[in-house]
């Protein structure tokens, strides 16, 4: 009869030095992608802003919404009614989108596209006297510099969190969905 020998537990402190060293290496990418995402959590979305990229409503409302191929309106018109959120990135850090997209206050009334901001929440305002679609590239036109600002390529955009395989000027309004896009420096 032999006698049977239980194999020593592995420790890896006994292991040879290459192989704790690859092993650590795992434990390490986690804690500090941990640890990273930790910070970017806590941070909130002011760290986000920090780096100043920033894209003003066009000072010239009523022409770049006839740009836009759309005319402005003398009241809000709300046959169609619908309410879809932009968020806009440039190099990872958050874009505020303006206030006042598509409406021109430079009269004694103010005059409205169908397409426009009220605020910098990222709200777009779909309110138009007829239902028909309504782009994204007609509301980057009105906001005017997004696409002539020559830091940055097209955007890559996502609709409700799915990747969008055509061009973003293409995407049509829908309530409720939110639209992101992210730019990339060239």
């Amino acid at each position: 009869m032999t006698a049977q020998h239980s194999p020593a537990p592995f420790r890896a402190s006994s292991a040879p030095a290459p192989f704790r060293a690859r092993r650590a290496l795992p434990v390490l990418r986690r804690t500090l992608c941990a640890a990273s995402l930790a910070l970017l959590l806590a941070a909130g979305p002011a760290a986000a802003v920090s780096g100043g990229v920033e894209w003003p409503a066009a000072g010239n409302t009523a022409a770049q919404v006839e740009k836009a191929g759309l005319t402005m309106l003398d009241t809000e018109q709300l046959a169609m009614h619908i309410h879809t959120t932009l968020e806009v990135f440039a190099d990872g850090e958050q874009v505020t989108v303006p206030a006042d997209i598509g409406i021109d206050r430079s009269g004694p009334s103010p005059r409205y596209s169908p397409l426009h901001t009220h605020d910098e929440t990222g709200t777009i305002h779909v309110e138009s006297a007829e239902w028909r679609d309504f782009t994204l590239g007609q509301l980057l036109t009105e906001w005017g510099t997004p696409r002539e600002d020559t830091r940055f390529g097209a955007p890559l955009a996502w609709v409700d969190g799915r990747p969008w395989a055509g061009d973003a000027d293409d995407i049509v309004f829908r309530d409720g969905e939110t639209i992101t896009l992210r730019y990339l420096s060239r």
